[in-house]
């Protein structure tokens, strides 16, 4: 739900303090840039970022511009500057004309950035503004989201020289809205750091308390002394990932060095997300490490199960964001004798059942429940109205379903049966299903009976079946395999 920009909040906000933070940003960036400043943004900043490494670095940046502004530098004296022009001069000065490659220009100016933002907002506040999300654009998107910024799309990873411009395309977003607005350059300032990330609920608008079971599990990797590695069972810290990574999902920490073994076992805190200045592009953020018994190289080489995956036999190359099978990341776990979450299984309660709601209850609202459903997230016996109204389908559980006026959609949907034993049966079944699925818009549907479940996709019209498993014991794999196809996003 967008909240829009609402002066009578913004003038509470400015009355009971906000002022003081709007002349403070002034002060610095238009007249004198002092220490006081570079505390002052470490305070804000903590509203919204937990990692202490990324925080000491913003402020080891915004401190070396103390002496460089004390001695009369600018970034420049013209104000008829464009901002493309800009951003060109400081990119041929990142790039040393030309002679270090776009890559290159990209990593040490996105490893520069606050100080880079803080010297163009500083020369040209109607252009620029400071960039102080480090590692945080998820942040900045709600943000976005809650006040109606439009931001622009973000650049493909590997377009370094896009990725690098894509700060002055966000600069000319924030600016229209502060034009709309009727804010000064350090109102904007104030708004994008104290008062937006206040009202958006601060980490607690990326980072979940409480985390959901894992439904996945992946490596990463790192080295003893890397600034963002620690041991701290209270950490929370940013790291490359893959994009499928959910919030709960495990963390496998492997140490190239000085030990080359799995040495601690994490949690993903966040889901994963793209971020344009965070050079790996792909992000999430890892906490509650625990250590596990050191599993080394070459033991994962010499065991059964870990010694068959394709990253041991690459030697644990390009590491990060590494999906692992349950069956690998649970091996691992026994060989490391943790304690932490096992990837689990699905067993349907024994017996034999007589009825679709035996079914139903017994079988599919337990594996919906594990696959990451509420009851929220998924509707039983929706009434479908068809043609004149003298007609109606009603699937058994429409998943993650959702309404546009009149017209209804969905994610997936379920269709119970008591038993099927046939190829008739099942043939009859998916023509109940299919029709549901196509009314809905749904991209899979899934048949499930006491005996199996069938799942079908839209990319061929739900002809064949693309996986089917029994489900009186869905091995973890397995049910990985269900998760990745219609498990809750």
């Amino acid at each position: 739900m967008v909240a829009m920009f609402n002066q009578y909040i913004w003038q509470l906000y400015l009355n009971a303090g906000g002022n003081k933070i709007v002349k403070c940003f002034e002060d610095n960036l238009s007249n004198e840039f002092t220490a006081e400043y570079v505390s002052f943004i470490k305070d804000l900043h903590r509203e919204y970022q937990l990692s202490a490494s990324i925080l000491d670095d913003e402020t080891e940046q915004l401190r070396n511009l103390v002496d460089f502004f004390r001695n009369g530098n600018r970034f420049c004296d013209d104000e008829d500057f464009s901002a493309e022009e800009a951003m060109t001069v400081l990119y041929m000065a990142l790039s040393e004309n030309e002679s270090v490659d776009a890559k290159e220009t990209f990593s040490i100016f996105t490893y520069s950035l606050a100080n880079c933002s803080t010297m163009l907002a500083v020369s040209l506040p109607e252009l620029f503004v400071p960039y102080y999300f480090k590692w945080n654009f998820n942040v900045l998107q709600v943000i976005a989201d809650t006040f109606g910024i439009e931001l622009p799309e973000i650049p493909k990873k590997s377009d370094y020289e896009g990725r690098f411009y894509y700060y002055m395309v966000i600069c000319n977003a924030l600016q229209t809205f502060r034009t709309q607005n009727a804010l000064s350059p350090y109102e904007l300032c104030a708004f994008l750091y104290d008062f937006a990330p206040k009202y958006i609920g601060g980490v607690s608008s990326y980072l979940v308390a409480d985390l959901p079971e894992p439904r996945g599990a992946f490596f990463v990797g790192s080295a003893k002394d890397d600034l963002f590695y620690s041991d701290k069972p209270d950490t929370v810290t940013p790291w490359q990932c893959n994009p499928d990574t959910r919030a709960g999902d495990m963390i496998l920490m492997y140490l190239r060095s000085p030990v080359s073994a799995v040495d601690s076992v994490w949690r993903s805190c966040s889901v994963g997300f793209i971020d344009p200045f965070f050079y790996y592009y792909r992000c999430t953020y890892i906490g509650n490490p625990k250590r596990l018994k050191s599993v080394p190289i070459d033991r994962l080489r010499d065991d059964k199960i870990t010694g068959k995956m394709p990253i041991v036999k690459k030697n644990m190359q390009g590491i990060n964001g590494i999906e692992l099978k349950p069956s690998e990341y649970n091996r691992i776990l026994q060989m490391g004798r943790s304690k932490a979450p096992k990837l689990e299984s699905f067993a349907a309660s024994e017996g034999e059942y007589s009825t679709e709601k035996e079914v139903e209850e017994h079988i599919i609202k337990p594996l919906l429940k594990q696959l990451g459903y509420s009851d929220r997230d998924y509707v039983q016996q929706l009434y479908l109205e068809i043609g004149n109204h003298n007609h109606a389908l009603i699937p058994d559980f429409v998943l993650l379903p959702q309404k546009f006026g009149f017209r209804q959609s969905a994610f997936a949907i379920v269709e119970a049966k008591c038993s099927i034993t046939s190829q008739m049966e099942l043939t009859a079944a998916l023509s109940q299903v299919r029709s549901y699925a196509k009314l809905l818009g749904a991209r899979y549907a899934a048949i499930i009976s006491q005996e199996k479940i069938w799942i079908f996709s839209a990319r061929d019209d739900f002809a064949e079946e693309i996986l089917s498993f029994p489900v009186t014991n869905i091995q973890a794999d397995a049910l990985n395999e269900i998760q990745k196809l219609i498990g809750n996003r």
